[in-house]
């Protein structure tokens, strides 16, 4: 590409590898199909399948190559694989790039990437619904 040319590289999107697991963490492999609840407090790093539910005080990390189906709640969300389900967070919830999600996501923060494909609402926990507020404003006139 010239300096001055008109064709524009476009930006490659960005893979999150800096999350590594952390010490005490757990990593569920691309070969391993996870059926049922997992709750528990040290992060968790998913590569394979997971359906049913998922309950963290730590985070979760949905690698690459992950499939969950599952209603999910941990500390933080770095979501990068497909995941259909509710999402919920005590902080954040990213999807990068690569992600899918299919389904609602509920957190005070949440950061979704250039090319990341995401169905469903986003509740970033607003004080006073628009119900509420709207009636509010007619009392006061």
């Amino acid at each position: 590409m010239a300096l001055f040319s008109k064709d524009v590289a476009p930006p490659k999107p960005a893979v999150r590898n800096d999350a590594p697991v952390q010490p005490g963490g757990s990593f569920i492999g691309p070969n391993v199909t996870v059926e049922g609840t997992i709750t528990g407090s040290e992060p968790i790093v998913v590569e394979g399948t997971v359906r049913g539910k998922v309950n963290l005080t730590a985070d979760l990390r949905v690698g690459t190559k992950a499939r969950i189906e599952a209603t999910v709640h941990a500390r933080n969300v770095l979501i990068e694989g497909k995941l259909t389900g509710d999402v919920s967070a005590d902080d954040r919830v990213e999807l990068v790039a690569s992600a899918t999600v299919d389904g609602n996501i509920k957190a005070p923060k949440i950061i979704v990437a250039e090319g990341a494909k995401f169905r469903g609402s986003v509740d970033m926990g607003s004080k006073v619904p628009h119900e509420t507020a709207d009636a509010q404003s007619a009392k006061t006139k």
